[in-house]
């Protein structure tokens, strides 16, 4: 149980920051890499948009079932 909240504390803010600020987050550390301000591709923020709702998802669901099973 306690690995489930570790990772939940962890990535879900993560993924929280990713859905709302796609492009800021697909530059995180690659910032360097580029002279100028690149431009992503509409598909690109949208497949980053929907994998970090699916990565919140299944986080918030091995929590929700950690918590079921400790308290069986």
């Amino acid at each position: 149980m306690a690995e489930a909240i570790f990772m939940f504390i962890l990535f879900v803010p993560i993924g929280v920051l990713t859905f709302l600020a796609p492009r800021e987050m697909m530059l995180l550390g690659k910032r360097w890499q580029y002279d100028s301000e690149p431009e992503f591709s509409k598909e690109a923020i949208l497949y980053t948009k929907i994998t970090s709702a699916f990565v919140v998802g299944v986080f918030t669901l091995i929590l929700v079932i950690s918590i079921i099973n400790a308290f069986r």
